[in-house]
């Protein structure tokens, strides 16, 4: 148990030397708000706050899922081909270690994402918020993307290290576009505005848009990431313990 610290240490150290994991995680987010920033006036009304506050939510929402999708899917995929996943079998490392590790490293990176998207939305785009706001959209977004870091852990058990990187990518934009996060919701074709009720990124970005509007966050988007997360939980189990029944048939 003792080497676990260092294996979280290390995973982690790991993922931030990677410059271009870094650029994409960081950048992506920080980018699009910029660029997108003024497709409607930023003092323009919407779901209760600005958009200039609505998108930065958004944006922020859309960093977490790279930063979750990226650090689980790409990264486990590759070192399952590598055989990085074989070598650690021989480890004192209990054989569950590796995918809390994984979901861990995922959630501590989620937070200076959020917090950089942030950040430029305070700086460039003129959002402002009392600090108690700020601190409450920030653990809000933080602990609610665990859904999304068991779910970059799923695709990298279930794709192969050719396959993931089209595969997370697709999921990223899909969830992003279809979740309301590039276009509100309520702008959406009827058919993709009930589409966007039965996706976590929807329900995942609203609970930070109610924060900013001065609302407490809905249960019911609440439980719905609540459900993902267990299902996505349970999923990334039984494929682990498939991957090792593999390894020692």
């Amino acid at each position: 148990m003792t080497g676990l610290p260092t294996f979280l240490r290390f995973e982690v150290l790991r993922l931030l030397r990677n410059v271009r994991y870094v650029g994409i995680t960081v950048g992506f987010p920080v980018v699009f708000y910029v660029l997108f920033l003024h497709n409607e006036h930023p003092e323009a009304r919407i779901a209760g706050t600005t958009w200039k506050t609505y998108f930065m939510v958004s944006m922020a929402s859309f960093g977490a899922m790279v930063a979750s999708l990226n650090a689980g899917g790409t990264r486990l995929a590759a070192e399952r081909a590598s055989g990085w996943t074989r070598q650690l079998r021989v480890t004192p490392l209990p054989s569950w270690s590796y995918i809390t590790t994984k979901i861990a490293t995922s959630m501590i990176i989620v937070l200076p994402v959020i917090a950089v998207v942030e950040l430029t939305g305070l700086l460039i785009g003129g959002v402002r918020l009392s600090p108690l706001t700020w601190a409450v959209l920030t653990l809000v977004l933080w602990a609610s993307a665990f859904s999304f870091a068991s779910l970059g852990v799923l695709v990298g058990y279930v794709a192969s290290s050719e396959t993931v990187y089209p595969l997370v990518t697709a999921l990223m934009f899909l969830l992003s576009f279809f979740g309301g996060l590039f276009t509100p919701v309520p702008d959406l074709p009827v058919v993709l505005r009930h589409a966007a009720a039965f996706l976590p990124s929807y329900h995942y970005a609203s609970l930070g848009w109610a924060v900013v509007a001065g609302r407490a966050p809905g249960a019911g988007d609440a439980g719905v990431l609540l459900a993902y997360a267990v299902v996505l939980g349970l999923a990334v189990t039984w494929r682990h313990r498939v991957d090792e029944s593999r390894a020692f048939a």
